[in-house]
C-alpha cells in the first residue's frame, strides 16, 4: 500500500475513458464516459435512486457495505487504486476510530502525514486485500459527507467504482463480462 503521485494515473484514467470533474470546492468527481462504459450498475439504500440510465439495484441499508465490499473484493485484481473525492484527510478523520485496531493501517496513518492535503492515488497491491477491504467497510459505515467518499479502479481492467457513505455506490463497466463478475456480489 503506497501512495502515488496524482499524474501518475491520467494514462490510466484516458485509457478506460474516465473522466474528472470538479464538485463544488472540495470534491472531484470521477466518471467514466457512456463510450467507454457498456454497464453501468448503482446499488441504492431503499428510498435511494439514480438518476438517469443506472441500473439501479435495491439493497437493504445494512447489506449495503457487505455488499459493496464484496464488490471491491471482486475488482481488486492484483493491484487497485484508490482516489478520495475530496482530500485524505477527510477520508483518514472518518476511519480513525473504526481503523484504531488495525496495526497495519497505524503504521501506515502514521506515515501518510504528509500526503493528508492531497488527494494522490493510494495503490493497494496483491497482498493489501484485506486492509482495502477493512478501509472501504469503515469508511461506508463511518463516513457522512461526498468529499469523504472514494473512487475504486483495477490497473488492469476498464471497472470504476464510486462508493459513496450511505449510498448510493455507482459502478461503471468496461464490458458485460465484467460486470457479470462483480454483479454477483449484489444480485439477488
Amino acid at each position: 500500500m503506497d501512495f502515488l503521485p496524482e499524474q501518475e494515473i491520467n494514462e490510466l484514467l484516458h485509457e478506460f475513458g474516465i473522466t474528472a470533474t470538479q464538485d463544488g470546492d472540495d470534491c472531484v468527481r470521477l466518471e467514466m464516459g457512456s463510450q467507454s462504459a457498456d454497464v453501468k450498475d448503482c446499488l441504492c439504500s431503499d428510498g435511494q435512486s439514480c438518476e438517469g440510465d443506472w441500473n439501479c439495484t435495491a439493497i437493504a441499508p445494512e447489506a449495503l457495505v457487505a455488499s459493496s465490499v464484496e464488490c471491491a473484493r471482486r475488482i481488486h485484481q492484483g493491484q487497485t487504486v484508490l482516489v478520495p473525492c475530496g482530500k485524505w484527510r477527510s477520508v483518514f478523520d472518518a476511519v480513525a476510530f473504526s481503523m484504531a485496531g488495525d496495526e497495519l493501517w497505524q503504521e501506515f496513518d502514521a506515515s501518510a502525514t504528509i500526503k493528508l492535503n492531497t488527494r494522490d492515488p493510494l495503490l493497494f497491491d496483491v497482498g493489501d486485500e484485506q486492509i482495502l477491504a477493512s478501509l472501504l467497510t469503515a469508511l461506508m459505515n463511518d463516513g457522512e459527507t461526498a468529499e469523504q467518499s472514494a473512487f475504486l479502479m483495477p490497473a488492469g481492467a476498464p471497472v470504476l467504482m464510486h462508493l459513496q457513505p450511505g449510498g448510493p455506490v455507482k459502478l461503471w463497466f468496461g464490458n458485460s463480462v465484467l460486470a457479470d463478475e462483480v454483479r454477483e456480489a449484489y444480485a439477488g
